[in-house]
C-alpha cells in the first residue's frame, strides 16, 4: 500500500467515526425536540385556555359588580366580551385532551359554565327589573335584597366554575411537569452515552494514529539518522527500508545518491586542484593588481600585478593588508568593506591611489568586495587596483587645455570689457536708449563669461593639484557663522530668509578656511537660484571624527534623474534661473574631497534640497562653550 493509501485510510476512519457520532447526536437531538414540542402542544396550549378561561370568569365576575352599582349598559358589553372569549377558550381546552380525566374536567366545566350563564343572565333580569321600579319602590330596599340574591344563588356557581378551571389548569400544570422530568432522565441518560461513544471513537482513534505513525515515520527516522551519517561523511551507511511506498522509493534513490558521492569522492580530490589551479591562473592573468584577504585583513593571495608592486606573495602571506601595503587607503578600504561587509568604491581625486611601478607612478582606482560562502558567511575581501593612468593623462590634458584656453580669453574678453565699459560712459558720445539697452546686455554676458573661465581656471588648478588646501585647526563654529553671514545680505536682497544653526561648541575642523567660505558660498547661491519663496537654513551638527555642514532650501527641489550627476560638470536642472555654468557644485565636490570629507544631496521636488559635506575633525580637538 502506498504512503498516500495509508494516510486516506487513516483520515476516512477519522471521517466515519465523525459521522456516526454526529448522526447518533442529531438524531438524539432531534427525539429532545419531539418531546418538547408534545410537551407544549398537549398540555401548554391547556394551560393557556385555563388561565384565559379563569381571567374571563373574573371579568364576567366584576360585570355583576358593576350591575349592582347602576352601569347596567357597561356590565351588559362586559359580560358578552369575556362570555364569549371564555367559550373560545373552552373550546381550544376540549380540542386538546391528552391526559386521562382530563374528559371528565371537561364535561364539568361545560355543565358548570352552562349553570352558571343561567343564574347570572336570571340575576341580570332581576337588576334591569328592579331599576325599571325604582320610583315607587325604595331604591336601598331593592338593591339589598338583589345584593342578596347574588350572593345566595350566583356567588357558589362562580366558585365551582372557578375551582373547575383550577383543576383543568393544575392537571395539565402536573402533566407537564413529569413530561419534563421524564425528558430530563432521558436527557440525562443519552448524554452519558454519547460521552461514552465518543469517549470510544476518540480512543479507537488516537490508536489508529499511532499505528498509522509508527508505520509512516519509523521509515522516515531511519532514513534521516542515515542521511545524517552520509552528511557526516560516512558515505559508506546504508539505508534499511523494506517498504513499498514513496519512502521505500526516496530510500532507493538515496542509496544510488551515496554511491554517485562514494564514486565522487574519488575524483574530487583532482577536481578541487584543477579548480584552485584555474583559480588562481585567473587570478595572475588579471593585468590590474588584486589584493586576496581573510576575514581578519591578512594577505592570502597576490597576483602578478600586485607582487610588482607589493613584493612577493611568499614574503606577504599572513601579513596584515596594512603592513602589505603601506597606505592607509587600502588598508581603510578592507577593514570598512570586512567591517559592513559591502563593496567599497572610491571616487573622485580623493580616492586616486598613486603608486611606483617599474620606476613610474601610476594612478588606481581601489574597488573592495567582500568574499561570502554558499551560506553568507565572510571569507575575507578581494581588493582590484583599477589603473586608470591613461584616463588622468586624458583628464590632465584637457584640464590644461581648458586652463590655456581661459587664459588666453581673459586677455581680449579684459579688453570687450573695457570697451563696453567706455561707451557706457559716454567716450564716444551720447548713446540712444537702444544702444544703451545693447550694450548693458552685452556688459552682462561679458561678466558672466569671465566667471565662466574664472571657474574653468579654479577647476583646472584643483584638479591639477595647484589648489591644495592649507590646513589648520579652525573653529568650526565661526568657520560657519562668517560664512553664512557674509552671505545674508544677497540672500535676503531675493526676499529670502537665512537661518543659521551651528552650535558654539563644535570641535574643531582641519580646513582651509578660503576654500570652506567658497564651498559654503557656492551652496548658498546655489540653494537661492532654486528658491522662490521661503527660507535658507546652513546648520552644521558633530559625528565621529567629523563635522558635517548642511545647506537645505525650500525651494523647486532636483528631479531624481539629474541627482546622481548633479556634481558633474555643467550640469543644470531644467527651471533654475539663468546666471550659473554649472560648475560651482563640481568645484565645491572637488574642494570637500581635497579636505578629506564627502558632499552628498537629498531632495525631494517640490519640498526643497539639501547639500551636506563633511570636514575632518582636527586631532585631539573638544567642545568648545
Amino acid at each position: 500500500m502506498s504512503l498516500r493509501a495509508k494516510l486516506l485510510v487513516g483520515y476516512l476512519v477519522f471521517v466515519a467515526a465523525l459521522a456516526a457520532l454526529g448522526g447518533w447526536g442529531a438524531w438524539r437531538l432531534r427525539q429532545m425536540g419531539d418531546v418538547s414540542r408534545r410537551i407544549i402542544a398537549n398540555n401548554y396550549d391547556s394551560v393557556v385556555a385555563a388561565q384565559e378561561m379563569k381571567e374571563s370568569l373574573e371579568r364576567q365576575d366584576s360585570a355583576a359588580v358593576f350591575a349592582l352599582l347602576g352601569a347596567r349598559e357597561r356590565a351588559a358589553a362586559q359580560t358578552r366580551e369575556h362570555r364569549a372569549r371564555f367559550d373560545t377558550n373552552f373550546q381550544k381546552a376540549a380540542n386538546n385532551i391528552t391526559e386521562p380525566g382530563e374528559p371528565e374536567v371537561i364535561e364539568t366545566i361545560r355543565r358548570d359554565r352552562d349553570d352558571y350563564y343561567r343564574a347570572f343572565d336570571a340575576f341580570l333580569e332581576r337588576v334591569n327589573a328592579a331599576g325599571g321600579k325604582a320610583a315607587t319602590t325604595p331604591a336601598a330596599d331593592e338593591e339589598s335584597a338583589e345584593r342578596r340574591e347574588y350572593f345566595d344563588r350566583l356567588e357558589p356557581r362562580f366558585n365551582k366554575l372557578r375551582a373547575d378551571c383550577e383543576s383543568l389548569l393544575q392537571l395539565n400544570q402536573r402533566a407537564m411537569l413529569a413530561k419534563s422530568e421524564a425528558a430530563g432522565g432521558v436527557a440525562h441518560r443519552w448524554f452519558y452515552i454519547t460521552l461514552l461513544i465518543a469517549g470510544l471513537l476518540v480512543g479507537a482513534g488516537l490508536a489508529l494514529a499511532f499505528l498509522l505513525s509508527d508505520r509512516v515515520v519509523k521509515p522516515i527516522r531511519r532514513l534521516t539518522e542515515t542521511t545524517a551519517r552520509i552528511a557526516a561523511g560516512d558515505l559508506d551507511a546504508q539505508v534499511e527500508v523494506t517498504s513499498n511506498d514513496e519512502v521505500g522509493a526516496l530510500a532507493a534513490e538515496y542509496r544510488h545518491m551515496a554511491e554517485a558521492l562514494r564514486a565522487l569522492r574519488r575524483t574530487e580530490m583532482g577536481q578541487l586542484q584543477v579548480a584552485q589551479q584555474t583559480t588562481e591562473a585567473a587570478i595572475d592573468s588579471l593585468y590590474d593588481p588584486v589584493i586576496v584577504t581573510d576575514a581578519e585583513g591578512r594577505v592570502t593571495r597576490l597576483n602578478r600585478a600586485a607582487q610588482e608592486i607589493f613584493g612577493s606573495e611568499s614574503e606577504n602571506a599572513g601579513r596584515h593588508v596594512g603592513e602589505v601595503s603601506r597606505d592607509a587607503l587600502i588598508a581603510g578600504a578592507v577593514a570598512e568593506a570586512l567591517r559592513s561587509q559591502r563593496p567599497v568604491a572610491g571616487e573622485g581625486t580623493a580616492s586616486v591611489l598613486p603608486l611606483a611601478v617599474d620606476g613610474a607612478e601610476r594612478a588606481f582606482r581601489l574597488r573592495t568586495t567582500p568574499m561570502r560562502d554558499g551560506e553568507r558567511r565572510l571569507l575575507g575581501a578581494v581588493t582590484l587596483l583599477e589603473d586608470i593612468t591613461h584616463l588622468r593623462e586624458i583628464d590632465r590634458l584637457k584640464s590644461e587645455f581648458i586652463a590655456t584656453a581661459s587664459h588666453e580669453l581673459r586677455t581680449p574678453l579684459t579688453s570687450v570689457q573695457m570697451g563696453v565699459h567706455l561707451l557706457l560712459e559716454g567716450a564716444v558720445g551720447e548713446l540712444t536708449e537702444k544702444q544703451q539697452e545693447v550694450l548693458e546686455a552685452c556688459r552682462e554676458d561679458c561678466s558672466r563669461l569671465d566667471k565662466l573661465m574664472r571657474d574653468l581656471l579654479d577647476l583646472s588648478k584643483i584638479e591639477a593639484g595647484e589648489s591644495r588646501p592649507h590646513l589648520a585647526p579652525v573653529r568650526a563654529h565661526d568657520l560657519i557663522v562668517k560664512a553664512s553671514e557674509d552671505l545674508r545680505p544677497q540672500v535676503e536682497a531675493k526676499g529670502l530668509e537665512l537661518r543659521v544653526d551651528a552650535p558654539v561648541d563644535l570641535p574643531a575642523v582641519l580646513a582651509d578656511r578660503a576654500q570652506v567660505e567658497r564651498v559654503v558660498g557656492n551652496l548658498v547661491v546655489n540653494a537661492v537660484r532654486h528658491t522662490r519663496r521661503g527660507e535658507i537654513t546652513v546648520s552644521a551638527e558633530r559625528h565621529d571624527g567629523y563635522v558635517a555642514v548642511s545647506v537645505s532650501d525650500t525651494g523647486s527641489g532636483i528631479p531624481p534623474e539629474y541627482l546622481p550627476h548633479i556634481f558633474d560638470k555643467f550640469v543644470q536642472v531644467p527651471g533654475a534661473s539663468a546666471g550659473g555654468a554649472g560648475l560651482g557644485l563640481a568645484i565645491s565636490k572637488s574642494l570637500v574631497e581635497a579636505h578629506g570629507g564627502q558632499v552628498s544631496v537629498r531632495s525631494e521636488v517640490g519640498r526643497g534640497t539639501t547639500f551636506t559635506f563633511t570636514l575632518p575633525a582636527a586631532a585631539g580637538s573638544k567642545s568648545r562653550n
